[in-house]
């Protein structure tokens, strides 16, 4: 009898065992490439590990089959990963258009799009020249969907050579995030044994011990984990891990996050100074509605809120499980709003809302977001530097 390949890949779905349900639902595809269900979780699970190469080479494989099902959940994951990609979002918006289920309204939405963004790409193309286009990664769904992803190469039996490739990267501090990634799809008890040796292993950044505990998560390792860091030695229930163990921003730092985001429409007036004061300084973890829909409606700064979500993800990742509990909620707002400012002026920009409120607390919780980013003006610099 067969395995229920892309069942087994829900199952491992829904208890965020992302990289061997990644494994499931690419399997199932081998064996049924029509699967409409496999391809929607293998898109799922890959992009909730932020594997974004791999992603996008799934979701270009997806497109160039006309026969598959449209699927609504994938839109807007593919205008997410193809963004910055004005071919690729062409041809998968174009490729929508006559698919089983897209309804008449829909297909003229996906036509008039494809037909903007050629435009849009055929101006830019005259103005640089395809071939430096193409050199900057702005590729077709024939060239993402023609690239060799992991998973291919696990499906076709050359998990030897992949353990050996792995045991190598382990060795090179600039490789070990691409070989615990790598790992977590994986299904082999050597994967296991590998990772377990990395959370104990203080030559390796403190941030890639994090990380190869999550991809034991991943792996559908539950259980006691043992990791050392910072000279001493911890054991995480994989279960339950405490505190949380994620990709994204932990849900205890969401509190103040609101508040950082209700300052902002505070300074554009879309929420008046005695609201704010209101609720700032209170404990309270959910922003009132009335003040929810106002920030809502507020214009944020988008950028400037994922650098800030990038500094609270590199310093949990980096002194994890030793993360601080995260009350007091407006001064972590306004270290939020420290680095915000810093990031603006280092970058050359100029910080368009008003003097920041004096809180030695909030300097300290800056001081120990940015210990984990000790390069933080340096990236900048670079970035300025190269744009």
């Amino acid at each position: 009898m067969n395995q229920d390949f892309s069942g087994l890949g829900r199952r491992h779905l829904q208890n965020e065992s992302y990289g061997i349900a990644a494994y499931c639902f690419y399997r199932a595809i081998a064996e049924q490439a029509a699967d409409g269900s496999a391809w929607n979780g293998l898109v799922l699970a890959l992009s909730l590990m932020r594997k974004e190469v791999d992603t996008q080479t799934i979701l270009s494989r997806y497109a160039l089959q006309p026969q598959l099902p449209y699927d609504k959940q994938l839109v807007p994951i593919a205008f997410m990963m193809f963004r910055n990609y004005p071919q690729a979002m062409a041809g998968w918006a174009r490729s929508m258009v006559g698919r089983p289920g897209v309804s008449s309204q829909e297909q003229k939405s996906f036509a008039g799009m494809a037909e903007d963004i050629e435009a849009q790409y055929r101006k830019l193309a005259e103005e640089r020249g395809e071939e430096t286009l193409k050199r900057e990664g702005m590729l077709t769904l024939e060239d993402y969907a023609a690239r060799v992803i992991e998973l291919d190469l696990i499906v076709k039996g050359t998990t030897d050579s992949l353990f050996a490739q792995a045991e190598a990267w382990l060795k090179d501090d600039s490789m070990v995030l691409t070989a615990v990634r790598m790992l977590c799809l994986l299904p082999d008890p050597r994967s296991e044994r590998l990772l377990r040796r990395v959370c104990r292993d203080e030559s390796i950044p403190g941030k890639m011990r994090t990380h190869a505990l999550l991809a034991l998560r991943w792996l559908g390792v539950r259980g006691n984990v043992r990791l050392h860091k910072l000279g001493e030695s911890f054991v995480i229930d994989l279960d339950n891990p405490k505190p949380e163990l994620t990709l994204s921003v932990p849900e205890a730092y969401k509190p103040a996050l609101d508040r950082m985001c209700l300052w902002l429409a505070k300074e554009q007036g879309a929420v008046t100074s005695e609201e704010y004061e209101r609720y700032a300084g209170t404990e309270e973890t959910e922003l009132p509605q009335h003040l929810a829909e106002k920030v809502n409606a507020a214009d944020l700064p988008g950028l400037l809120q994922e650098v800030i979500h990038t500094v609270i993800r590199s310093a949990n990742d980096e002194y994890y499980p030793l993360v601080p509990s995260i009350s007091g909620y407006r001064s972590w707002s306004n270290a939020f709003l420290i680095v915000m400012k810093q990031y603006v002026e280092a970058s050359g920009g100029t910080w368009n809302y008003g003097a920041l409120e004096p809180d030695d607390t909030a300097v300290l919780h800056r001081n120990w977001m940015l210990s984990a980013t000790p390069d933080f003006h340096e990236q900048i610099a670079a970035g300025r530097s190269n744009s």
